[in-house]
């Protein structure tokens, strides 16, 4: 009986800890359309944080060098709010390679990217 009290406990330590860690909030499959003060739409992912205007040729290069390939002129970008305020900590405080490495893993989780305009 002292063994199963244990596991339990355990177990319930573990889904504790998992539940509590920051993880992404988004997920691309879920998605909702913003309208910009242009009148444009974009769709992006639900609770996303968005850029209100239009990606700027640098904008482009960079997220293209961080692995978001699909940047193009008229697109928007969004990120997943944890990930924004990891990256903003990381501008205030850390090196450069750090907020690079940030950028890169966000990519490739697809917790960063651009979306073009519906309209």
């Amino acid at each position: 009986m002292k063994k199963i009290k244990y596991v339990l406990v355990s177990m319930g330590m573990t889904l504790l800890m998992v539940g509590c860690m920051e993880s992404p909030t988004i997920s691309q499959t879920n998605t909702h359309i913003v309208k910009l003060d242009n009148g444009k739409q974009y769709k992006i992912p639900v609770g996303a944080v968005y850029t209100k205007d239009a990606v700027t040729p640098q904008a482009i290069n960079f997220y293209k060098v961080m692995g978001v390939s699909n940047c193009k002129n008229g697109d928007i970008t969004w990120e997943d709010p944890i990930i924004a305020d990891r990256i903003n900590k990381i501008m205030r405080g850390g090196t450069k390679q750090e907020g690079i490495t940030m950028y890169v893993e966000a990519a490739k989780e697809g917790t960063i990217g651009c979306s073009s305009p519906l309209n």
